[in-house]
């Protein structure tokens, strides 16, 4: 498609919802991708990738406390969510950087990031005050201890 046929359009820089969602999720990205290519006319699988992603942070939430202790155990979280993460960008991510340079190249308006970027930083404090919640509901229930070292 010639560049100067095409109507102005308005996307979130596919790039930056790759990077953006290293530290908000894949959910952050796969959403606004979903928002991109529903504002190209195209369907997508991002909204499968928003609900997997919610079904692997609530998993990983509920499951943590039964998770075998090891010397990697402070690990668990970061690679299974590196797993996530990339077959995210490889499946569905990278998708439409390629779509969006090869219609648009860059000649297309930038949506703004503060509103995205604030909701992501609220989804992820969320998050938290979830996990916290729920490991403080285990404690004072009983039904996991704390094994505190004092020095």
């Amino acid at each position: 498609m010639n560049k100067s046929s095409h109507l102005p359009i308005a996307l979130w820089n596919p790039l930056w919802t790759i990077i953006w969602s290293f530290l908000f999720t894949p959910i952050f990205g796969a959403f606004l991708q979903r928002t991109n290519w529903s504002d190209m006319g195209e369907a997508s699988t991002c909204g499968l990738w928003v609900f997997l992603g919610f079904v692997y942070m609530g998993g990983y939430l509920f499951a943590e406390p039964w998770l075998p202790e090891s010397e990697f155990s402070e690990f668990y979280f970061f690679g299974s969510y590196l797993i996530v993460y990339i077959l995210w960008i490889v499946t569905s991510g990278w998708k439409q950087v390629k779509a969006v340079k090869e219609r648009y190249g860059g000649d297309y308006h930038h949506k703004l990031w503060g509103k995205p970027i604030m909701l992501g930083a609220a989804g992820l404090l969320l998050w938290m005050a979830i996990s916290l919640t729920y490991i403080i509901g285990l404690l004072a229930s009983g039904i996991i201890s704390a094994d505190i070292v004092k020095p």
